[in-house]
């Protein structure tokens, strides 16, 4: 167990660290969010263009990180040789994993990593999500160790109107909880790592055991680059999003001021007053004969809008999206061409499944070891499963499906390959099936029933039916 003034030490060194990328992660957020990227206007420019510089910030980066974390969601953890989910899954659902995962996949597509802390919590576990901008984990080896060596987690805690940020520092055994003291005034428009202030312990906790024999901490990892460095997907769209910025201010103030004929009127100076009345007549008379007026034609604004465009699709090139991502076009594509079109996303996506269901399937193994479950603990042969998002139609899925039933494939097995099914409808339909399949079996065994001979109509009714007549 650390003492405080080893406690005190750590801290002040993570922190330092945590500051120094905070102020690339405070970018990174600003540019995904639209709040960064205005472009720059000459100093004394009207407030009108000001304006214009604002509205010109046309956010595709957010775009980028929704079409890929859309497409992935986790819906079972089980073992290839059952149909049922591993008992882990159940901490899943206490924890409502179904809902909450997407706080993983965005801070990981965004930064290029998340985390998950697992804790001891009766009567099972807790599990909380975390942006690297709440959480510092350090490692001795950070490609090899699965485990982080310390963590360092801090948020802001506004109990009664009063914001203090708060803070844990995690070990192989213990939580420290900690207070860092009020938060100071920040402007709204100014970045909030620049007003991070060394970090003062005011107050120390009582350590606490999270229940597990190791830094109980998970990370995500997005994708790493040549470098082995965690890349996410927003940071080499920045510059990109800058030039896309740059263009559409441009063509903002060509279609303000020079969308219209710009009229000269030679000879006659008039008051301001003046201007702006002839300015809305369609006839303007002078009495002067050296007056004379001409007009400019109006501006194009096709070519702002083909390099607008063309900006777009590099953007959607370099991400490996699907064009109609960014662009918002999708005409007349057929389920063909547009598996095609989304071929390199599923790819990527595809290899964000792996990368994440590995970390998915680590904390699965941590929850179970923390609650005393020592064969979950070991559980290799579990995987998630996850919902299957191409681009395929229905009509053409449960086709397949059929085939496939027709050539001797069992159909409970094939259930999952359906989309838009739940585990709890593929369950119920498991069951319906296997419910019919006993009625058959009864049905075969069952000796047939025995036929009843006709009874005879009683002697008071013979002259009726002799007659023809009804009986009723």
């Amino acid at each position: 167990m650390l003492d405080d003034e080893g406690i005190t030490r750590l801290v002040t060194d993570m922190w330092t660290l945590h500051q120094t990328e905070l102020v690339w992660l405070d970018r990174v957020y600003g540019y995904t969010t639209g709040q960064l990227g205005v472009p720059a206007v000459p100093e004394g420019s009207e407030q009108e263009v000001k304006d214009l510089a604002k509205l010109s910030v046309k956010n595709v980066l957010s775009l980028v990180r929704d079409s890929f974390c859309q497409n992935l969601s986790v819906v079972g953890y089980r073992n290839s040789a059952t149909e049922e989910n591993a008992a882990g899954w159940g901490q899943w659902q206490a924890n409502r994993m179904d809902a909450r995962q997407a706080e993983v996949y965005r801070p990981a597509v965004t930064y290029g990593a998340a985390y998950v802390i697992v804790t001891n919590e009766e009567p099972d576990t807790l599990w909380r999500t975390r942006s690297p901008r709440q959480l510092l984990a350090v490692y001795e080896d950070p490609q090899v160790d699965l485990w982080p060596q310390y963590a360092f987690e801090t948020w802001i805690d506004s109990t009664n109107a009063k914001p203090h940020r708060k803070a844990v520092l995690y070990d192989d055994t213990w939580m420290y909880p900690l207070d860092l003291g009020e938060m100071p005034t920040i402007p709204q428009d100014q970045n909030a790592a620049m007003y991070a202030r060394p970090a003062r312990i005011s107050d120390f906790g009582e350590p606490v055991r999270h229940g597990a024999d190791v830094c109980p901490v998970v990370r995500f990892v997005n994708g790493r680059d040549a470098d082995d460095m965690i890349l996410g997907e927003i940071a080499p769209l920045i510059r990109l999003q800058q030039a896309i910025n740059s263009v559409n201010f441009d063509r903002l103030l060509v279609s303000r001021f020079c969308a219209f004929p710009q009229r000269v009127i030679s000879g006659w100076s008039g008051s301001p007053s003046e201007v702006l009345k002839a300015s809305a007549k369609r006839v303007w008379t002078f009495d002067d004969s050296d007056v004379t007026a001409q007009s400019f034609p109006s501006a194009d604004l096709s070519n702002y809008n083909g390099v607008l465009a063309e900006m777009l699709e590099h953007v959607a090139m370099v991400a490996q999206i699907s064009p109609a991502q960014v662009t918002g076009k999708l005409v007349n594509l057929s389920a063909e061409a547009l598996a095609a079109a989304e071929a390199n996303q599923q790819r990527k996506i595809a290899a964000k499944r792996d990368s994440f269901g590995e970390s998915w399937e680590q904390v699965f193994r941590l929850a179970a070891s923390i609650s005393g479950d020592s064969s979950g603990s070991t559980d290799d042969e579990s995987e998630v499963v996850w919902r299957d998002t191409e681009a395929r139609t229905f009509a053409a899925i449960v086709d397949g499906v059929v085939k496939l039933a027709s050539a001797g494939v069992p159909i409970e097995e094939l259930l999952s390959s359906v989309p838009g099914f739940t585990q709890q409808q593929i369950a119920a339909i498991r069951v319906a099936i296997r419910r019919n399949k006993v009625n058959t079996i009864v049905s075969a065994i069952k000796p047939p029933p025995v036929e009843q001979p006709p009874v005879a109509p009683s002697p008071a009714l013979m002259p009726m039916v002799r007659n023809g007549a009804s009986t009723g």
